[in-house]
């Protein structure tokens, strides 16, 4: 997509892969699991941040500073290093997931992937009082994709429908763990890991 500082794979802890790959083998077969994004590093992490950020600006040049940000953060992890409070992708435990049919086509699930609306959040459909066929198509594959990553033990961003979290601060979190287990990580320790595993 043109992001300055994007890496073209999808690296993730290899707690975080096992668990992912144990989450598409609980899949009803003909559908897959498809991973969108991964480690971010902390560059697009900001272009990400302040680019949503003017977007809501424009769009509603009413808000104050503080509603401005609260309405990026509820899409968007502020850029950050701290090592108690990185951004959850700069960790390699968040990761971005949908479905897939047999064909490899993603599956409906409301809204696309990354839609700062608040129909991405992940309970929009649950709290729609007559859904409509379309509404309650989506409904299920969410609801699909939830139980079998929370049955590997990640726990979902209420405000994302397509993002979950193992072993990072926001698994620590939602999930009621007294301490993440991944801090930020940088590429050449990712990189160099993976290299020495291959041997």
């Amino acid at each position: 997509m043109g992001i300055p500082g994007a890496v073209p794979e999808c690296f993730v802890r290899e707690g975080v892969y096992k668990a992912l790959l144990a989450a598409a083998r609980a899949l009803p077969e003909g559908l897959g699991l498809v991973v969108l994004d991964g480690w971010r590093p902390w560059r697009v992490q900001q272009y990400l941040f302040d680019t949503l950020h003017e977007a809501i600006h424009l769009h509603h040049p009413d808000l104050g500073e503080e509603q401005l940000l609260e309405r990026t953060r509820e899409f968007v992890s502020l850029p950050s290093r701290d090592p108690t409070a990185p951004s959850p992708h700069l960790t390699g435990g968040a990761v971005d997931v949908t479905l897939c049919d047999a064909d490899g086509l993603p599956l409906d699930m409301g809204t696309l992937f990354d839609e700062a609306l608040p129909a991405s959040h992940s309970d929009h459909f649950e709290r729609l009082g007559s859904p409509s066929h379309e509404q309650r198509r989506a409904r299920d594959n969410r609801r699909l994709l939830y139980r079998v990553m929370t049955g590997q033990g990640f726990t979902n961003l209420p405000s994302e429908w397509w993002h979950y979290d193992l072993g990072d601060q926001l698994w620590a979190h939602y999930g009621g763990h007294a301490e993440a287990f991944y801090g930020p990580a940088e590429l050449d320790t990712i990189e160099n890991r993976w290299r020495r595993q291959l041997g």
